[in-house]
């Protein structure tokens, strides 16, 4: 079973402007000459972890992360003005211009990995291939499955589901993302702080196999939940700025290209359901099924599925690009 490559710094941390207000904090890591690799985080807004510059050989790779709008170092913190998804798809292509990158290999999980095909529907012509995780394909019955009551998170997991809807009003105990965005919009900044805490808790809880003993501790510190709360539920609150079946709809825009996916079988954050629908409309793309896991990228039976992917694709790229 593969592990993690072992931890390294970066080789460079820059920031680029990519608005008149925003400037995105953007690093690399591993061998300048080797392949390039764009990372997405997950959220929207949960920032980036210099851990994930770990699934790749850092001898054959050229790793490049970077926090999203609004997140990480990414200023301004937690700024939702001129952040939607189409602001970020184009960041995505400011960056690789920026590098002077002429095609990359584009990595995401769960948010990002919906961000990397959405990316490429626009920009495929600079694509080597995907690799994806758990991928959240933002349909009505992805936000139906994590938030509602009747969603397959709360099924399994009622009881964290009660404390998630115990601090909004009962009139918005339906709709937990609008009565959220209520929350992170109040004048009360304790209210906000409050809230992010709780959302963080419900989502994080949910990310592994086995509830984490920790969970709250660890996905728990309000300062840091706000941006990705306030984010993610602004994101959420307008159905990920796309139609219900978009991006199924438009998987003929990369059916050329190759993909793997990996998804843990017992994922409760992003459904199963969602990846095996996009492996039946992608010829070219194989789907991993990971059993005994969840949504996590920490899993063993996941970082062994993503190693092998990103090692085949470095067998398959490094001779012919160095």
């Amino acid at each position: 079973m593969r592990i993690l490559y072992p931890v390294i710094k970066p080789y460079s941390e820059l920031f680029i402007e990519v608005s008149p207000q925003h400037r995105l904090s953007v690093s690399q890591a591993g061998n300048p000459q080797g392949i390039p690799v764009i990372v997405l985080h997950g959220g929207p807004g949960g920032g980036r972890s210099q851990r994930l510059s770990r699934f790749f050989d850092p001898l054959r790779y050229r790793i490049i992360l970077f926090d999203q709008r609004g997140c990480g170092r990414s200023t301004p913190y937690g700024e939702l003005t001129d952040n939607n998804a189409a602001a970020l798809i184009e960041d995505i292509d400011k960056i690789r211009v920026y590098l002077e990158i002429e095609k990359w290999v584009v990595f995401g999980g769960s948010w990002g990995a919906q961000l990397a095909l959405r990316y490429g529907f626009k920009y495929s012509q600079f694509i080597h291939s995907f690799i994806l995780r758990s991928p959240f394909l933002g349909r009505t019955q992805d936000m139906l499955w994590r938030f509602s009551a009747n969603g397959g998170a709360a099924q399994i997991y009622p009881d964290h589901y009660q404390r998630f809807i115990e601090k909004l009003p009962h009139n918005h105990r339906t709709d937990p993302i609008a009565g959220y965005n209520e929350l992170f919009n109040s004048a009360n900044q304790f209210e906000q702080l409050a809230a992010a805490r709780e959302w963080s808790i419900w989502k994080g809880g949910l990310s592994h196999l086995l509830p984490l003993a920790d969970a709250e501790h660890r996905f728990g510190h309000a300062h840091e939940a706000l941006a990705l709360a306030k984010i993610e539920s602004h994101f959420y609150g307008q159905n990920c700025f796309m139609d219900d079946n978009h991006i199924l709809d438009n998987i003929d825009k990369i059916k050329d290209l190759d993909a793997t996916v990996v998804h843990g079988r017992y994922d409760m954050v992003c459904k199963l359901e969602g990846s095996q629908a996009l492996a039946a409309h992608w010829e070219n793309c194989q789907l991993q099924i990971i059993p005994g896991a969840g949504h996590s990228s920490s899993e063993d039976g996941v970082i062994d599925a993503l190693v092998f992917a990103t090692d085949n694709v470095a067998d398959w790229l490094f001779g012919a690009l160095v």
